[in-house]
């Protein structure tokens, strides 16, 4: 029976990249295990700040709360605004949404913006998993072992998988 990679499946592709065994759960003190859920999480958030289909939204209202600040949600990577708008220009400092142009925190009204979040491993598309645990798992042997041959057998299904990301973005965009 055919089923969707989970997180599991990602850190047992990068244990197994190096030569390791597979674990049956991430649940248990493991430093390699931790170290690979790191690393996927680490490519992850690189890999999704690039801003897909899947997880960008234009125009996504945020209003500001009793002290008329506007607070980011941990899950957003990125924000802006519509390039036909100039009223404000939005930054992230600490956890709330400042105004560089008017020099503020403070917002009277809501506040459209085009954002990219952050999406949990298991809720991305099937081929963003894949390419992230092929990516993840390149990145984890250059830095478990050093092994310039692990990562150059795997570049090629690192290059595949990037085009085949690509093409789910062609696909899916409008």
């Amino acid at each position: 029976m055919a089923h969707k990679s989970s997180l599991l499946t990602a850190v047992n592709t990068l244990l197994s990249n190096i030569g390791q065994s597979p674990v049956t759960g991430l649940e248990f003190p493991n430093p390699m295990v931790d170290l690979a859920e790191q690393v996927i999480d680490e490519v992850s958030r690189s890999v999704q700040s690039e801003g897909w289909v899947f997880n960008s939204e234009y125009s996504y209202p945020f209003s500001p709360d009793i002290n008329q600040e506007i607070l980011i949600p941990d899950n957003l990577l990125s924000l802006d605004v519509d390039r036909m708008d100039n009223s404000i220009d939005p930054v992230i400092r600490g956890r709330k949404l400042y105004d560089k142009r008017n020099h503020t925190f403070k917002f009277s009204s809501d506040q459209k913006l085009n954002v990219v979040w952050l999406i949990d491993f298991e809720d991305l598309p099937e081929v963003f998993r894949s390419y992230i645990a092929i990516r993840a798992a390149n990145l984890f042997a250059a830095r478990s072992t050093g092994s310039v041959e692990i990562t150059k057998y795997s570049e090629r299904e690192e290059a595949a998988l990037r085009a085949a990301v690509m093409e789910y973005e062609t696909q899916q965009g409008d």
